[in-house]
């Protein structure tokens, strides 16, 4: 890694890092976006990422894409100085507004080498896999942010190396380039799909210092002839920065190594196994469930005497469908072919439990939702117990929940902020509950659920395990959330570390700002 690291930076030519050993004949490309890397160690840490995608031989074009933070020491440094130190508001104006315009022509200074990569990366990849002896029959395409511009580009750019390389699918997330692309053009010598995977919560796309209407925000525009090359996957909860650190779920989501019948083939699935994989606020996060928790939602469903799976089933497919059968009417289901979305299961607990809200319960962040009904469950469970028995029950709720927030343990963010961003009633109480098992925590939530039935008018005492099992399946669907954005969140935390180490900042100050926000 040092060798390519000092050889990229030394001769500013991309090149080509192999991430782990081959896996097979199926190539997976991946091409970084703008400013990805700030140091040899992230580098190092995407390469260990990559090498985990299993089924493929996975390789990764390391380009000169700069980082916004280059050169950019001293207005940082002023605005930082003056916001933590109590400096004037013209300091701190003045330095952010030199930090601005510098991101401005530094980011299109990297948007012009796009082209020039470009020209040349087909043919340099055709040239690398000779020279190493790589065998492939089926290479796929995928880059993030200005990388998916870049392997646009590179397409249109060498369209007869193109032909010859067992080109097969295109994925871009969260590309910046136009809709407007000639993608006939460019899907042509693919044998498989232009993926686009796009957000509206992409804001980093909608603050691009241009006018571009890009495919990282917006659909490609489909013509009949286009239908059958390019697919639009519209994935809702994320934003410019969750590719990345979610790829095994986009790769699996998307099924760009052709495992199942997904989405990048011709739509030939039910109508059950369709509404599963498009439910964006439980598939994907079933497919980046832990072990154990996939084991739990298995042996919580099974329990259900009318469920179609039993306690082996770990396919986070079929887990996914089956909840979604738990949530609706059994009726109902049978004359739509699918059950509920997870959206409309976690907004019926909710109410059975007695939560109220402010604002119609459709506007509430399914975070929040998540987050409450821990609360309410843990409030009316431990009003059932003896003083004995309720100490026992907080201690393994703290227990459970120190051990989901240990990541926080290393910064000194203070107590109230590592409660906020840990989630301490959700992760304790799903902690607690995994810790028991399924068979075990049905009475538990079964005990609160009856309680919580007799403050809601006109609903029947709660009766059977029904809601048992999808009050269970939220909590843990919320902690699995939960755990992804914290995940997510030590990322950007190692990167501001990285800065207060680089810039000399005061590093307990900056952290709790941080934190706070």
């Amino acid at each position: 890694m040092q060798h390519q690291w000092d050889e990229m930076h030394r001769t500013r030519k991309p090149t080509f890092v192999l991430c782990g050993e081959p896996q097979g004949d199926v190539l997976n490309l991946y091409v970084h976006g703008y400013s990805a890397f700030f140091s040899q160690q992230q580098l190092g840490n995407f390469s260990q990422q990559l090498a985990t995608i299993e089924g493929s031989t996975n390789l990764m074009l390391f380009w000169p894409a700069g980082h916004f933070l280059e050169n950019l020491f001293a207005p940082f440094k002023d605005v930082i100085t003056s916001m933590l130190g109590g400096g004037s508001l013209g300091a701190a104006t003045i330095g952010v507004g030199k930090a601005i315009a510098y991101f401005l022509d530094h980011y299109k200074s990297v948007e012009a080498r796009v082209d020039e990569v470009a020209k040349s990366l087909l043919p340099e990849l055709a040239n690398y896999l000779h020279g190493e002896s790589i065998k492939v029959r089926q290479i796929n395409l995928i880059g993030h942010s200005l990388g998916a511009r870049l392997l646009v580009k590179s397409l249109l750019a060498s369209p007869e190396v193109a032909r010859e390389l067992p080109l097969n699918n295109l994925l871009l997330m969260g590309g910046a380039i136009c809709t407007s692309s000639p993608w006939d053009l460019v899907s042509a010598p693919l044998k498989g799909r232009v993926i686009n995977c796009h957000s509206s919560k992409d804001w980093a796309l909608a603050l691009k210092p241009d006018t571009e209407r890009c495919i990282g925000r917006y659909a490609i525009p489909l013509t009949p002839a286009l239908k059958a090359k390019v697919a639009n996957v519209h994935l809702a909860t994320f934003d410019h920065a969750a590719y990345w650190p979610q790829l095994k779920t986009v790769v699996q989501y998307t099924d760009l190594l052709q495992e199942r019948r997904g989405m990048i083939r011709a739509d030939q699935r039910s109508p059950e196994v369709r509404f599963a994989e498009e439910d964006v606020d439980l598939f994907p996060l079933l497919v980046q469930a832990r072990p154990e928790e996939l084991k739990f939602f298995a042996e919580l469903m099974a329990q259900k005497r009318s469920a179609s799976i039993d306690a082996t089933v770990r396919e986070p497919l079929k887990l996914a469908i089956e909840l979604q059968r738990m949530g609706g009417d059994t009726f109902m289901n049978l004359a739509r072919g699918h059950g509920v979305s997870y959206r409309e299961i976690a907004q019926d607990v909710a109410q059975r439990v007695g939560i109220k809200f402010d604002e119609p319960i459709e506007k509430v962040a399914l975070a929040d939702l998540e987050l409450q009904i821990a609360e309410r469950l843990i409030e009316q469970y431990k009003d059932k117990l003896s003083q004995a028995d309720r100490q026992v029950f907080e201690a393994e709720l703290k227990a459970a929940a120190q051990k989901e927030q240990g990541f926080f343990n290393r910064f000194d963010v203070g107590r109230s902020a590592t409660t906020a961003l840990s989630g301490t009633a959700l992760a304790g109480l799903t902690g607690f509950i995994l810790r028991r098992g399924a068979a075990t925590a049905i009475p538990v939530v079964g005990q609160a659920l009856a309680a919580a039935m007799l403050l809601v008018s006109g609903v029947r005492a709660f009766s059977g395990p029904a809601y048992s099992i999808t009050t269970l399946a939220v909590l843990v669907i919320g902690v699995i959330r939960e755990r992804l954005e914290r995940e997510a969140l030590n990322q950007e935390m190692d990167l501001v570390v990285q800065v207060v180490e680089a810039f000399d900042l005061p590093r307990e100050t900056v952290m709790r700002t941080v934190a706070s926000d």
